[in-house]
């Protein structure tokens, strides 16, 4: 006869694994020639000149290393979020992460919201949502919301990372 504490410890076992095989994202994580890094070295010099004159007026200091990604949000206002990394200065797995805004014109980028990420991010497989999260990046064991999809800055939205260990740490308060 099998033990009380043998079940219950195989039961555990199998409720981790279905959850683990259960647990489909509903985002992906972008990345760049296999690994799992969506930013690109900024190419246009006057481009990286322009966030980082932003930037210093903000009272940040940068090491010039700068990465983007954007992503178009509100298509009627052709809201465009740009994601700005300094790889420069990094904190753990973590980088200084800057989102900027620009709405029509390129030429005039708003800084909308501080952070510190990973390089992964996340974002809807399929077109954009009419509210939400349009972006999130990798924080820690779980994700925080970038923008919204208005180009707004959105800390207190849920993340777009849909896990089991996610929830899991959420639900535990870690």
């Amino acid at each position: 006869m099998v033990s009380r504490k043998v079940r219950a410890r195989a039961l555990a076992a199998h409720m981790a694994l279905i959850a683990l095989l259960c647990s489909g994202d509903t985002v992906r994580a972008l990345s760049s020639n296999g690994s799992p890094d969506a930013y690109s070295e900024i190419q246009d010099d006057e481009l990286k000149n322009t966030f980082l004159r932003i930037l210093s007026a903000d009272g940040e200091s940068s090491t010039g290393n700068l990465v983007l990604f954007h992503e178009s949000g509100d298509p009627d206002n052709q809201v465009v979020v740009h994601v700005v990394q300094d790889r420069g200065i990094a904190r753990g797995t973590q980088y200084p992460t800057y989102v900027f805004r620009t709405v029509g014109e390129l030429e005039s980028p708003d800084l909308i919201f501080k952070s510190h990420t990973g390089t992964r991010l996340y974002r809807h497989d399929e077109g954009i949502p009419e509210t939400g999260c349009l972006l999130s990046a990798e924080n820690g064991y779980s994700d925080v919301c970038l923008a919204d999809v208005q180009g707004n800055a959105a800390p207190d939205l849920p993340g777009l990372r849909k896990d089991f260990w996610s929830d899991l740490i959420k639900l535990f308060g870690l």
